[in-house]
């Protein structure tokens, strides 16, 4: 008499739902609010939306015409692009089969950061060394603000939108929204701020430096933490979702390693998640549990369960991945390549059997 044994129930593990190819690297993926389609943009000017039922093509491939940062309103009814050539392209998602808003050309520098405001639908994008503000309601500039020490490198606005934040030479300089004239707050930091990111609960705000470090502040209580010893410039930092008893997390990408930083008593306490073999070029949580993604040049997208175990590599793109977005509810994980792979996966719940 044989003995039946039970297979192990498993909801953690994730396999490919759909996959799909651009013609060049993607540089940027955005979900809508509802996760209900995905927005992606190629370095050969391509935008495409993803749903269920196929892709929607919204921009052709052009030669010298990179696109690179898109994404959704909060509201869910506007989507903007911007790239190479300094046009910031708005379309309205109920109707995508027509021509989009194209910006009066603010600059002709690259535009590679935008931000949408989390509640109503203002955008703020880099437009070489100033921030412009637009009003898609009054479809009119609510601000232009000056950097002046370089171009934009990184966006973010509060979470509740009274205030944005804009990195780069020499710090974060952070505007109220309730009055853009008034003078910025500044964070200082060595070299230039690559990235910045406000916690999801708005405590606290961080900036990923060009000198190896990180910089944390605590919205309204100076001074900021520094914390230092990275083995290159920090290229992103990432928040984890707050939860009941867990500690502030944030993470930091720095050439092939990633290091997560937990709040601590008085300061922070870190641990290096090491299993990349190439530059990793994206973070990110999971929307609602401690589940950390990281995506590599090596061709390998890491799942760290609670920010420190290995949990699974997903690959499936011939040589590295160049960009990654949770799907807003986590539902699924979208990752882009080098050569244009793009590749959904959702979680698979394995099925109770026998063996």
């Amino acid at each position: 008499m044989t003995t039946a044994k039970t297979r192990r129930v498993r909801a953690d593990a994730f396999k490919v739902h759909w996959r799909g190819q651009l013609g060049d690297y993607v540089t940027a993926l955005a979900w809508s609010p509802g996760g209900e389609s995905l927005a992606v943009a190629s370095s050969s000017g391509e935008v495409v939306v993803w749903t269920e039922t196929g892709l929607v093509h919204l921009l052709p491939a052009q030669s010298d015409s990179a696109i690179g940062c898109l994404g959704f309103s909060a509201n869910g009814q506007y989507l903007a692009a911007a790239g190479q050539q300094g046009d910031v392209f708005i379309w309205q998602t109920s109707a995508l089969d027509q021509a989009p808003t194209v910006l009066p050309k603010l600059s002709t520098h690259w535009i590679d950061q935008l931000a949408w405001h989390p509640n109503i639908a203002w955008l703020a994008f880099g437009a070489g060394d100033c921030v412009q503000v637009w009003d898609c309601g009054s479809s009119q500039t609510l601000a232009s603000l000056g950097f002046k020490a370089s171009s934009v490198l990184g966006l973010d606005w509060h979470p509740d939108g009274t205030l944005l934040a804009a990195s780069g030479h020499t710090g974060v300089k952070v505007w109220q929204s309730a009055d853009w004239g008034a003078e910025p707050e500044f964070v200082e930091v060595p070299g230039a701020s690559m990235d910045v990111a406000w916690s999801l609960d708005g405590r606290y705000l961080a900036s990923g430096n060009l000198d190896r470090t990180l910089t944390v502040v605590s919205w309204g209580n100076p001074p900021p933490w520094l914390m230092q010893g990275f083995p290159g410039k920090v290229r992103q930092v990432a928040w984890a979702a707050p939860m009941e008893n867990q500690p502030s997390m944030v993470a930091a990408a720095c050439v092939e390693g990633v290091t997560v930083w937990r709040r601590q008593g008085p300061g922070w306490e870190n641990r290096v998640l090491e299993k990349h073999g190439g530059t990793v070029v994206a973070i990110a949580f999971h929307p609602t549990k401690c589940l950390l993604a990281s995506a590599a040049q090596d061709g390998q997208l890491c799942l760290w369960q609670k920010a420190k175990g290995l949990q699974q590599t997903l690959k499936g793109v011939a040589s590295g991945f160049s960009a990654m977005a949770w799907h807003p509810h986590g539902t699924y994980l979208a990752a882009g390549g080098d050569q244009g792979e793009l590749l959904i996966w959702k979680p698979e719940v394995r099925g109770q059997g026998f063996q």
